[in-house]
């Protein structure tokens, strides 16, 4: 059984902000951009739709046939209490999955990936979804706050249909320590930069690279695409000038630029940016490192890959729709550094309460109940035990549909921390005919939206209290058609 890449999706938020904003506000330079997850964005968020995206191009059923996710992230929300649960509940996946997080490098979505790998080659999975994403907490100054940037990719691995197929896998570790940070620190601390580029990137990505060489007799000048794990742009160019890789292979999967360093997720984005131009035959090289390891992939490109890209949300469209930030204090407000000192209105039940527990589940999916008398569809269902129209109590189950267009809205200037203002409400008539009402985002001011306006609705992190973060859907304008 050859298993291999049957879907992917990505998920770059729309802010970008030009590093020399940042090295001007602390009398430097920079070149680039990053990008930039809002306020009400989080790895959960920004994993949820990547994994949507990557669901909606291997065409499966996630209810009946998704039966595992696993998630790399070196910017896990918690140490204890994981959020996996609730991207299932927005994809709406089944009961029977299983759920794991891998952490502690960037190059931790590449062990979930061989752990998944693994689970479809035996046999005890047939669809597995590996999704990487980052939001790295920078300190103020640092080389990382000129460099990282936040987003998500994911991969849906099986054996039919398959649009890449994996060839083989070659990895080396070391003990090795480069960056990293302890339970007590909220920012990554390095050592010494240049050891970290030269015998921490650079030597493993080479010896991982030279063993899959000799595993498959091959060179570097047998494959078409070269992606590689992109901490900053000279750390890049080092390490392919020493594995004689040309320009025309880095062309396609070199984000760094454009988005930054993604961590856990930049190898991943780095192989659907070239997933997006690849043709039959192609062969693929994908090269990641973390924490004193490195993965190297083969992978050959399938005919299937055709069929399949009108239905992939390509990430050069993520690149097109973009919105500048303008200067360094919104940056820092986006980010969390600079908080306005008001006190957080408390939501009405606790976030950890049974009655959201119930309710969010439903929430999230979408899922509605449509009366068997009527027709009319009833939601949230936890709620609506009797049809609000014509009285009637049996239902058939149903889900709402996630675009639709603006039927009529406020945006509010004034609002309650933690909510910030100017804060969009807006009432819209989905594709399916319902109405549904949600806050907006992306939304700056009433220029930015309209009736009729095409909206979407995506999970958002709607507040955090008492370090739980509650989630549910708003409404964003149509960003790619």
């Amino acid at each position: 059984m050859v298993v291999g890449v049957t879907g992917y999706g990505v998920y770059i938020p729309k802010y970008r902000i030009d590093r020399s904003i940042i090295g001007k506000a602390w009398s430097g330079r920079g070149r680039g951009q990053n990008a930039v997850a809002g306020a009400d964005e989080d790895v959960i968020t920004m994993a949820a739709e990547a994994a949507l995206n990557a669901v909606t191009h291997a065409d499966i059923d996630s209810t009946s046939d998704l039966k595992t996710l696993y998630f790399g992230t070196g910017s896990a929300l918690d140490f204890e209490h994981s959020s996996l649960g609730v991207i299932g509940e927005v994809l709406r996946a089944g009961d029977e999955i299983d759920y794991a997080e891998f952490t502690a490098s960037p190059r931790a979505s590449f062990a979930a990936l061989k752990a998944c790998l693994d689970a479809a080659a035996s046999g005890r999975i047939t669809n597995g979804l590996v999704i990487g994403a980052e939001q790295r907490a920078t300190a103020a100054g640092s080389p990382e706050e000129m460099n990282c940037g936040d987003g998500a990719a994911a991969i849906m691995l099986g054996a039919n249909n398959v649009i890449a197929e994996i060839d083989a896998i070659y990895s080396h570790a070391t003990n090795f320590v480069d960056r990293w940070r302890d339970a007590d620190s909220d920012f990554v601390k390095e050592y010494e930069p240049r050891f970290t580029r030269d015998y921490g990137y650079k030597q493993h990505i080479i010896a991982a690279a030279g063993g899959l060489f000799e595993k498959l007799q091959s060179g570097i000048d047998d494959f078409d695409h070269v992606v590689l794990q992109q901490p900053n742009a000279s750390m890049v160019n080092g390490v392919a000038k020493a594995l004689n890789a040309n320009q025309d292979q880095l062309a396609h999967g070199g984000l760094i630029n454009e988005v930054g360093d993604l961590g856990a997720a930049s190898a991943l984005m780095g192989l659907a940016g070239v997933l997006d131009q690849a043709k039959p035959g192609e062969r693929i090289l994908v090269l990641s490192y973390g924490s004193g390891a490195s993965d190297a992939i083969a992978l050959s490109v399938t005919d299937a890959i055709i069929a399949k890209r009108n239905k992939v949300k390509p990430v050069s469209s993520y690149l097109k729709n973009s919105r500048p930030v303008e200067d360094y204090v919104a940056f820092a407000k986006i980010k969390g550094a600079l908080e306005k000192q008001d006190t957080p209105t408390q939501i009405g039940i606790p976030p950890a309460s049974s009655a959201l527990w119930r309710d969010g589940r439903e929430i999230r999916q979408l899922a509605a109940i449509k009366c068997k008398s009527c027709g009319y569809v009833n939601y949230p269902a936890t709620i609506r035990k009797i049809c609000v129209r014509c009285g009637g109590t049996e239902f058939d189950q149903t889900t709402l549909a996630r675009t639709g267009k603006v039927h009529t809205y406020c945006v509010s200037l004034y609002v309650p921390p933690p909510l910030v203002g100017p804060q969009a409400l807006i009432i819209g008539d989905l594709d399916d005919g319902n109405r549904y009402r949600a806050l907006g985002t992306e939304i700056h001011s009433s220029d930015d939206v309209e009736i009729d306006m095409k909206v979407e609705l995506v999970m958002r992190k709607i507040v955090t209290q008492d370090g739980v973060p509650v989630y549910g859907n708003v409404f964003r304008p149509v960003r790619i058609n």
